[in-house]
């Protein structure tokens, strides 16, 4: 979609919500404040949306609107959401604000914490800037510490005095301002996080002294509140509650009686009015029924936080009995600990607060309109009076009558239509039903009556979904030609956009979560024109041409190169006899070997103990005519490469320096020669 397209559905959304307030705070009167006047884009954009689908309208989803049809659809969307007293447009607006603010449960609960922490930021700020140490400063920095504490854990007022004195006493005990110096030398996320732990402790500290009578000055007690807001708001729903089911009931046989009564007091414009109402007070009753559960899971709640909290105030009251010095690993957790229980309190309180006002807003809307009926007819109509919800029969007995709407179904032929009940799937009454668990026979036959399916009947399935009706003949009715009945509930929401909710039409129309994002949709979803989407699988066979199929053939180009290198590897490696078949599959593993580094080593003299090395020559062994024998040189050499000195001592012995001079002086000393005749 272009930028154009999404400009011109956000200024129609604005511009009908800009009109709207408009006209509606041209009817406020004097009692109505300004902020009773307001118009949320989410229900402009469902407004648009119900519009341009109601085929009567003959607004072209197709093409692009013109600007006659623009001006057109505000207009209309205009008048039907500043109608007064009118059944569904109330029922609308309730389920756009219940549908907007009731998940919102938890966001609304983050947001109310983050604007307390919100609110501590400047004085945290201040605090964690302080650098200099100054017995001055100490005294200004350990009153905003005092004061961050208050704000922090809300409990107390800050400016009360008696709340200041006993804050700062409780401090005291665990932060005395002697460790101010050893505080200012941390980092900014180390004195936050030992501002938040001392503000668990004081508060901890406080709620404590509560406990004991001994102080809690300023601690709302938070229990009693909740308890008091927690039986308020459950009386409230259980009459509303009550109230609700009688009109539904009334409603429903007034509805019977018209229809079988030979002369109605009712015209056709009341008895659809009676059926508007009977929508919005079932969707009431649902929303009412919603806010039930959630009550009694905080009921639930504040009985756990309230056992706690009494376990921990004993535990600290065992440990702090007859002790002058308590130590600190003992108490400051359960301090903390109640800290936080604490903390709990004011979250669940916060929450019932938030649902009481959900309750009241959506009280306001089923003020907002009045259903006149006749007292005849409303004595004529009590015979027609039935359970709101039909009671559940054993299983024995909705077996049996299964079996006689499976031989209704068999008759008609319908292939694809199945009877659902509890002897053939588990978890029967929690399976869930198409349309709210509404019959769909009866919103098309009856004209949009609700009237809810009975399941001790059996459940209809088809194409995987599952249908609940009112009677017998309803489901054999709807076997014979589901098609027609689920596209003429389709149809009845188009003309009705309070059904959508109600029915749980969220695959067939965009939900309110979807419309209040309209800018991120297309303009086909924003108006409705939303595709239906089904999971669908095919398979291809591969190689339909080639018969011949080569196994080894691999596409995957790292798989070739895993198998290459595989190839490569093999050509270093030798295959043994010894492999079996278990062994030739262990994993490849490599050594890496070092050849040994060559070392040498140097003597730094020569010793007089070395052996001389003996050699022998053998000389005239080409001997002359005249003399037929060879001499034998013996050529003793010293290690240094020197004749050895002939000495008189042993043949060839090596003698000292000194003393081969002494022999031989004045002589030459020449090899030994030993003649050896041949």
């Amino acid at each position: 979609m272009s930028a154009s397209s999404d400009d011109i559905i956000r200024h129609i959304i604005r511009d009908i919500v800009s009109r709207s307030i408009g006209v509606l705070k041209s009817r406020r009167t004097e009692v109505q404040s300004e902020e009773d006047v307001n118009v949320p884009e989410t229900l402009a954009a469902f407004m648009v949306r119900a519009v341009v689908l109601d085929p009567r309208n003959g607004f072209r989803i197709e093409g692009e609107l013109g600007r006659d049809e623009v001006e057109r659809l505000i207009k209309i969307c205009v008048d039907r959401i500043t109608a007064m007293n009118s059944p569904v447009m109330e029922t609308v607006k309730m389920q756009v604000y219940f549908d907007t603010n009731f998940p919102a449960q938890g966001d609304f609960l983050h947001k109310e914490k983050s604007s307390r922490v919100s609110a501590c930021a400047p004085l945290l700020r201040e605090i964690t800037e302080v650098k200099t140490k100054a017995i001055a400063i100490y005294e200004a920095l350990y009153r905003k510490i005092v004061s961050y504490l208050l704000l922090r854990s809300h409990v107390g007022n800050p400016t009360d005095m008696r709340v200041i004195r006993e804050t700062t006493a409780a401090l005291e005990s665990v932060f005395p301002q002697s460790e101010l110096s050893t505080f200012i030398s941390l980092s900014r996320q180390e004195k936050e996080a030992q501002l938040n732990g001392l503000s668990q402790l004081a508060t901890g500290i406080r709620l404590f002294n509560k406990q004991l009578r001994k102080g809690g000055e300023g601690v709302d007690d938070l229990p009693e509140l909740c308890r008091r807001e927690l039986q308020d708001l459950s009386e409230r729903l259980r009459v509303l509650t009550t109230n609700t089911e009688e009109l539904i009931q009334t409603y429903t046989a007034i509805a019977d009686y018209s229809e079988k009564a030979p002369r109605p007091e009712l015209g056709d414009l009341a008895l659809a009015r009676l059926k508007s109402s009977l929508v919005f007070r079932r969707q009431f009753l649902i929303y009412l029924d919603a806010l039930q559960e959630q009550t009694n899971r905080s009921a639930e709640t504040l009985s756990t936080l309230k056992e706690r909290f009494e376990e921990t105030v004993r535990d600290l009251k065992t440990t702090c009995r007859a002790k002058t010095a308590v130590p600190v690993d003992q108490v400051y957790p359960q301090f903390i600990m109640l800290a936080n229980l604490w903390t709990n309190y004011m979250d669940e309180l916060f929450l019932l607060a938030f649902r009481k006002g959900i309750l009241n807003n959506i009280e306001e809307h089923s003020k907002a309109f009045a259903m006149d009926i006749p007292p005849i007819t409303l004595a004529l109509s009590q015979p027609f009076k039935q359970d709101i919800e039909p009671e559940i029969l054993p299983e024995q007995k909705v077996i049996a009558n299964a079996a006689d709407l499976m031989t209704a179904v068999a008759v008609t032929g319908q292939k694809g239509v199945e009877v659902v009940h509890p002897g053939n799937t588990t978890q029967y009454y929690r399976l869930p039903v198409e349309y709210g668990g509404f019959c769909p026979y009866t919103l098309y036959k009856r004209d949009g009556l609700v009237l809810p399916g009975d399941k001790n009947l059996g459940l209809v399935r088809w194409r995987d979904k599952l249908y609940a009706f009112a009677t017998l003949d309803s489901a054999k009715e709807f076997a014979k030609a589901p098609d027609r009945y689920t596209e003429a509930v389709i149809t009845l929401a188009k003309h009705s956009p309070s059904f959508v909710q109600l029915l749980h039409l969220y695959t067939y129309f965009p939900t309110v979560e979807a419309l209040e994002n309209a800018k991120s949709f297309t303009r086909q979803r924003l108006l409705g024109k939303v595709p239906l989407v089904s999971e669908v699988g095919t398979q291809v066979d591969t190689h339909v041409v080639d018969r011949h199929l080569d196994k080894n053939y691999e596409w995957n180009e790292w798989e070739l190169r895993r198998k290459a290198i595989m190839l490569v590897n093999l050509r270093t490696k030798q295959t043994h006899s010894v492999q079996t078949n278990s062994s030739h599959f262990r994993r490849e593993a490599e050594t890496q070997h070092y050849e040994p580094r060559a070392k040498e080593t140097q003597t730094r003299r020569t010793q007089p103990t070395q052996t001389p090395i003996k050699k022998a020559f053998l000389s005239n062994l080409r001997h002359t005519p005249a003399s037929n024998n060879f001499h034998v040189v013996d050529l003793t050499i010293d290690v240094d490469g020197k004749p050895a000195p002939y000495g008189g001592g042993g043949f060839g012995t090596k003698m000292d320096l000194e003393s081969a001079a002494k022999a031989g002086a004045g002589r030459v000393v020449r090899p030994t020669v030993v003649e050896r005749g041949v």
